[in-house]
Formats: C-alpha cells, sequence, structure tokens
C-alpha cells in the first residue's frame, strides 16, 4: 500500500472513531467541549481559514490529550491539519515543529516523511529534505522512497548525489525496468562520472540478465569496445549482429563488426562489414584505412593504394602512407619472393619514399621509420647505378598494379 492509500485509510478509521465519540458524548461536557473545539478548527481549515483554525487545533490536542490515554485519543489527525495550516501560512518551522511533536508522541512514520515534504517543496532545503526521506525509507523499507530522495536530487540538479542513490536503489530492486533504463541510459554521463564505466558496463550486464528482452541499444556499443580489447571477438560479432538486426545502419556497430571480423582472419566478413559503413560515410578516412589495412591482409594490393590515397585526400595523417608503404613490401615478396633483382630494389626505393612520408606523423612515425630503414638497406646501390642496372621496375609486369614506381635515386 503507497503513502497516500495509507493515510486515507488512516482518515477513514478515524472519521468513524470520531462519529462514535460524538454520540457518546453528553451536551455540557467536557466531552462535548472537546469535541466542539475540534470541530470548529476542523471547519475553519475546511474552509481554509488557517489563522482561525490554528487556536482551536492546539486547544483541541491540549483536551484530547487531558481527557483520553495516549492509546485512546480521539483526534490523532490533529497534528497533520494543525502542520498543515502553518505550512498553508508558510510558516515552515512551527509546521515542522507539530509534525516533530506528533512523530514522538504518536509514532505515526507518515510524520516523519512529512517533514521532509516540508524541507523539500516548503524551504527548497534538500539534504534536510533527504534526511527525513531517509528516515522515512528505513522505517518503512519501501524502495519507492529512494527513487523519491533521487528524483529530488535531480530536481536540485546535485547528478552526483541523485546518482549514488539511484545506484544505491539498483543494489536492491530486481524488477523496476524502466528505472534500470533511465539510470543506465539517460543517465549515463552522470553515472559513469561517478562511479566509472567499468560499474557503468557492469550493471549494463545485469541489467541483461534481469530483462533479456529489454532494449541495449544504450550501452551494446559500449561493451563491444570492451569485449574488442578484452579479445572476445564471437561475442563482439554476436552483440554487433543484434544491434544490426534493429538498425541495419548502424556505422558503429559495422566498423566494430569488421573489427572483430579482422581480429578472427575472416577477411571477406571484414570486407564486408567494412564496406557498409563506408557506403553510410565515405568521409571517415580512419574507416577507410581500416577497409584498406584488410584488403592488403587479403591480397588485393591496388585497393589498398586507391583507398589510401582517398583517405589522404580527406585527413592528414601517416596511415595512408604506411599502408602503401606496406602494400609495396607485400608485393616485392610476391614478385620477386627472397632474391633482391633490380626490380625488387627499385620497389623498396619507392617503398621507402612512402615510409618517409609516414614518419613525419605522429601516428605512424615509429613504424615507418622502422621499415624506412630496411627498405635502404634493401633499395639501389652505388654499384647498381653506375652499372646502368636501374629503370626495370617501369617496365616490370608484376609490378603493373603500382600506381607510383617513381623513387629518388640518391646516387645521382
Amino acid at each position: 500500500m503507497n503513502t497516500r492509500s495509507k493515510l486515507l485509510s488512516i482518515a477513514l478509521i478515524l472519521m468513524l472513531a470520531q462519529t462514535s465519540y460524538t454520540q457518546s458524548a453528553q451536551d455540557g461536557s467536557a466531552e462535548f467541549e472537546c469535541l466542539k473545539t475540534w470541530s470548529t478548527g476542523s471547519e475553519y481549515w475546511k474552509n481554509k481559514e488557517y489563522p482561525n483554525a490554528i487556536p482551536y487545533f492546539w486547544k483541541a490536542m491540549d483536551c484530547d490529550n487531558a481527557l483520553h490515554p495516549k492509546d485512546s485519543l480521539k483526534f490523532t489527525s490533529v497534528y497533520e491539519k494543525l502542520a498543515d495550516s502553518y505550512y498553508q501560512l508558510k510558516k515552515f518551522d512551527s509546521a515542522i515543529y507539530v509534525r516533530k511533536k506528533g512523530y514522538a508522541f504518536l509514532n505515526v512514520p507518515e510524520h516523519v516523511y512529512a517533514i521532509g515534504e516540508i524541507y523539500h517543496h516548503g524551504m527548497l532545503s534538500f539534504d534536510s529534505a533527504a534526511h527525513y526521506y531517509r528516515k522515512y525509507y528505513e522505517i518503512s523499507g519501501n524502495l519507492e522512497e529512494l527513487k523519491r530522495i533521487a528524483g529530488m536530487w535531480m530536481e536540485a540538479a546535485k547528478y552526483k548525489e541523485a546518482v549514488i542513490v539511484y545506484d544505491e536503489f539498483l543494489d536492491k530492486d530486481t524488477k523496476d525496468e524502466a528505472t534500470w533504463v533511465y539510470v543506465l541510459d539517460p543517465l549515463k554521463r552522470s553515472y559513469i562520472k561517478v562511479v566509472g564505466k567499468d560499474k557503468w558496463l557492469e550493471r549494463c550486464k545485469r541489467y541483461t540478465e534481469l530483462f533479456p528482452n529489454g532494449p541495449k541499444d544504450f550501452y551494446i556499443s559500449d561493451l563491444l569496445d570492451v569485449q574488442l580489447q578484452q579479445g572476445d571477438y564471437d561475442g563482439a560479432i554476436k552483440n554487433a549482429l543484434e544491434i544490426l538486426q534493429k538498425d541495419p545502419n548502424s556505422k558503429s556497430a559495422l566498423v566494430k563488426l569488421g573489427e572483430a571480423y579482422d581480429a578472427k582472419i575472416q577477411h571477406k566478413e571484414a570486407i564486408d562489414a567494412y564496406e557498409r559503413a563506408y557506403k553510410l560515410d565515405d568521409k571517415d578516412a580512419d574507416l577507410i584505412c581500416k577497409l584498406a589495412r584488410v584488403y592488403l591482409d587479403a591480397g588485393n594490393r591496388p585497393k589498398t593504394w586507391s583507398l589510401s590515397l582517398k583517405a589522404m585526400e580527406i585527413k592528414k595523417f601517416g596511415q595512408p602512407y604506411f599502408l602503401i608503404g606496406l602494400a609495396i613490401i607485400d608485393g616485392i615478396k610476391i614478385c620477386s619472393g627472397n632474391v633482391l633483382t633490380i626490380e625488387a630494389k627499385e620497389a623498396n626505393m619507392v617503398a621507402l619514399k612512402y615510409f618517409d612520408q609516414a614518419s613525419g606523423f605522429p601516428d605512424t612515425e615509429k613504424n615507418a621509420k622502422s621499415y624506412a630503414s630496411v627498405c635502404r638497406q634493401n633499395g639501389v646501390t652505388k654499384s647498381d647505378s653506375f652499372m646502368g642496372s636501374l629503370g626495370k621496375l617501369q617496365s616490370a609486369s608484376c609490378y603493373s598494379w603500382m600506381l607510383d614506381r617513381d623513387y629518388v635515386n640518391p646516387y645521382k
């Protein structure tokens, strides 16, 4: 039963009790005078004449206590109505005093909750409100009170406090799917800021266990990143495909699907995923380089070269130059094996040109310099130049796929 229903039930019981009391009170008796005082105050209160109601309620409280033992009081709702009268007059301290008096005398938890309401809505004192809402939660054990506290902190724009209370709620509740989604999705940024991304992902996994048919789009992309980092490629593929069932045009899911397939050396599937993402956004240079690299791993060097040139047009970074250098090195292995023919030496010089360019960018500097050093060792020599052996690369059919076969001869 919620708080409102409890209060209505209490009010109904009191009304019945007071009806019986009216019949037993004798005209002119102390009992009758006390009842008349209470009724007068109630009538003023009903008509919203709060200044007039207040003295009658105080008198009714006194005479009720004088005439009846604590467990047989007739006008227990006097604390509620008296406090409300003060509240309506914006005399919040007096309203709180009456509610505290009522709780101390009657031990009715609703007075504690009402004090929280006064601090919250009347005085806008959120810290004090939280204290009494928390006390009411501890008495009632109702988890809804935690949501009330968290909601109040949201209202006060105190998101850290709200997240802490919501997190406490999630620890205890396993049925309120709407609140789980609210905390993990709209409050995602605040939640991660307070408790950390790892804890947020743990909550997301727990949410999926509790609500297997619930929406997952709000966190599954982050989960994919973690799965890829941890080497759980099958799990990443499964989750990416699940996203794509609902949203076939999810670029991020397609990219992560491509990364997972690439890690499993499933080139065909990786290329398919990256190509679909590329069709959605052909201006993403990083994506283009991912696609170019998979094409290289699949042995399609011309495609790697053309895509790298496309990436160069979009963004100034080292990866496209580095990929072209790798494509040339791969082609040398195919055409010449381990034999350093003149064509292979010249091709190494072309690769060196691209690795030197890549070494000027932070993203590829270290690796590019290492490859450049090898290309210099395997490139043309002074004797090759003096003997007039160079120039064979231009006509070598095995290297016809190279879009650029020019290089600088250091010995001219």
